[in-house]
């Protein structure tokens, strides 16, 4: 197989076949180097490995060693890029360091020196290094999507998405930088339901611009045991586990037999818990779309469920296949997949409320009666301790820095003003960048509040530790339009009441629905007025906020947020009952023929 024949398989993501056409050449650092990029465009564990062994051969090789120094300077390239993803970040930093060094006008080079640094949570440099990279290319669209990332990680999210609206202008045939954008959208002040839909159906145009859902399945049983599958990217030491595990322990298996595709990198010991739960598990994190979508059929699951949305580590292109005769977005996203191969979307009527804004969602709502999750927390959570300087009220929140909008500052600064003798604890490790932390402080200041008031923390410590640290924080501020959800449930679990915002969009409307099922609901306002008169009225009744405190645990316990058998049978119950009426609609239409496997790779035998 000649070079050009490899280079074309491997630049249409035909990885397997490039790295079987590899086989036939004879060894050249060429050869070495397109294995390499085969190995980790595939996710395979080999990558760190075989990159590891190029860089020994590297170190060692002699002075007769053919190999070019551009040759040599091309697979350190990826080399570094394997060692950036693989936790050997800061190997890749200095390879890629003396690689800037040595060709200091090459844009690449820097580009890729600031995804080093930023696996090594060196943002600061990261972001001088594509700020370089920019000045040496302005028109280059993935050093303005990478600088984008950067500045949402920090909490700059307006300017990290106009980043990537200038990525998706100058590759507009490019459908990931237009998903940046749907995704991102959700964390911005301007964007509705109705923009952010817009916006999907953009993406999904460029995404597949052939028809996808054209599968059909005869008819079956409704009443039957069905196959329902979970995909994610996120089976890990991640928040999506303390609200899929509580779903899986009580789903009745007489009902369900339960599947997941795991399309995680990095398996943990929380990755073989929720193994556990299933009665089947499928490692898809090293196959292409075409591969699980072929992997579902032959399954023959009856529900499909997505758990990413538009999140990074995403199989909607297996969903836009639709491989399953119902196929339905939870929890893992917070708006429209935009893709109608989808049919529902699992929801409450607190966060979505009938008729707010279902025109504007792709897929049916499906309204959970008692919330749209269960919240299983850390078993082994630290005791809740009093606030012992009862005159100072100490506010905080432990959010996502990308959730910190300029009208989250506003509330929080009314929060500060009507409450004299307060300070405001704001904990995240990105905080550790000078960058966002100046950031952060000029935004309290040019609102009038005194740097003195707002203490940032950096750490990084153990979940337990983390969960401490809610001891000293008497009231947590939520932010909006993105709100906490693993964060809310975090602080009430730890005694800590939490005042939020709501808006128009499922996103910031999150935290009202959990607090509506602790019969909090007026800590859930309308107003940044109101927001700022709820911490007022808390920080005023301080044996009221001690009783909330030592009662918020017990509170949730008994509540519907942690009860899992009622959350998994109302969900068992819906997509039953979505089940059920697709066998009827089955039963009402002729010649209907099981699906090809060419309808589905786009192949003929």
């Amino acid at each position: 197989m000649e070079r050009s024949q490899i280079q074309n398989l491997y630049s249409s993501g035909q990885y397997q076949k490039a790295l079987d056409g590899l086989e036939q050449l004879e060894n050249s650092s060429w050869r070495n180097t397109t294995k390499l990029r085969c190995l980790r465009s595939m996710g395979h564990s080999q990558a760190l490995e075989f990159a590891e062994e190029l860089k020994t051969s590297i170190d060692n090789r002699s002075e007769n060693d053919p190999m070019t120094r551009s040759e040599r300077n091309n697979q350190l390239r990826y080399i570094a890029l394997v060692y950036s993803e693989n936790n050997k970040a800061n190997d890749a930093c200095e390879i890629m360091a003396s690689l800037c060094k040595q060709s200091p006008d090459v844009a690449a080079l820097h580009r890729e020196y600031a995804f080093a640094l930023s696996h090594d949570h060196q943002l600061d440099l990261a972001e001088s290094a594509l700020i370089r990279a920019l000045k040496l290319e302005p028109k280059n669209a993935k050093s303005h999507a990478q600088l984008g990332r950067i500045y949402c990680r920090t909490g700059r999210t307006e300017a990290g998405y106009n980043c990537y609206a200038r990525a998706a202008t100058l590759e507009p045939a490019n459908p990931s930088h237009i998903q940046r954008l749907v995704y991102w959208s959700n964390y911005l002040d301007e964007t509705s339901q109705q923009s952010n839909y817009q916006l999907t159906q953009l993406w999904s145009k460029r995404a597949f611009p052939n028809k996808q859902d054209n599968n059909t399945w005869k008819a079956a049983d409704p009443n039957r045991q069905l196959k329902i599958a979970f995909v994610s990217a996120d089976f890990c030491a991640h928040a999506l586990s303390f609200f899929i595990v509580p779903l899986l322990e009580g789903l009745n298996r007489e009902d369900f037999h339960i599947l997941a595709y795991s399309d995680t990198k990095k398996a943990d010991h929380v990755t073989e818990s929720i193994k556990q739960l299933c009665d089947r598990w499928r490692d898809s994190s090293s196959i292409d779309d075409a591969q699980l979508a072929k992997q579902i059929l032959t399954d023959q699951v009856d529900i499909l469920v997505d758990l990413n949305g538009h999140s990074v580590g995403n199989r909607l292109g297996v969903f836009a296949k639709h491989v399953a005769p119902i196929q339905l977005s939870w929890l893992g996203y917070p708006s429209t997949t935009g893709l109608k191969s989808i049919a529902y979307r699992i929801t409450d009527r607190i966060t979505d409320p009938v008729g707010l804004n279902d025109e504007f969602f792709s897929e049916k709502l499906l309204r959970l009666p008692n919330g749209l999750l269960c919240y299983k927390p850390l078993e082994a959570a630290p005791d809740i301790k009093p606030n012992e300087d009862s005159d100072h009220i100490r506010f905080g929140s432990f959010n996502n820095l990308a959730k910190v909008s300029s009208l989250t500052f506003d509330c929080w600064t009314a929060a500060l003003l009507a409450v004299p003798n307060s300070t405001l604890y704001i904990k995240r490790q990105q905080l550790s960048n000078q960058n966002s932390a100046k950031y952060f402080i000029q935004q309290f200041i040019d609102r009038g509040i005194s740097k003195d008031r707002i203490i940032l923390e950096t750490s990084n410590a153990k979940f337990e530790q983390h969960l401490n640290e809610y001891n000293q924080i008497d009231i947590a501020l939520d932010t909006t339009p993105y709100n906490g959800t693993t964060t809310t449930l975090e602080a009430l679990w730890m005694g800590v009441p939490v005042i939020s915002l709501m808006g128009q969009t499922h996103a910031s409307r999150v935290t009202a629905s959990i607090l509506h099922r602790l019969n909090l609901s007026g800590l859930a306002t309308k107003t940044v007025i109101e927001f700022a008169e709820r911490a007022k009225e808390l920080a005023q009744i301080k044996e009221t906020l001690a009783d909330l405190r030592f009662g918020l645990r017990k509170r949730m316990r008994e509540s519907s947020l942690m009860n899992n058998r009622q959350f998994a049978f109302e969900f068992g119950n819906t997509v039953r009952s979505q089940w059920r009426d697709w066998c009827d609609q089955q039963k009402t239409e002729k010649n209907l023929e099981t699906p090809t496997e060419e309808s589905i790779t786009g192949e003929s035998t």
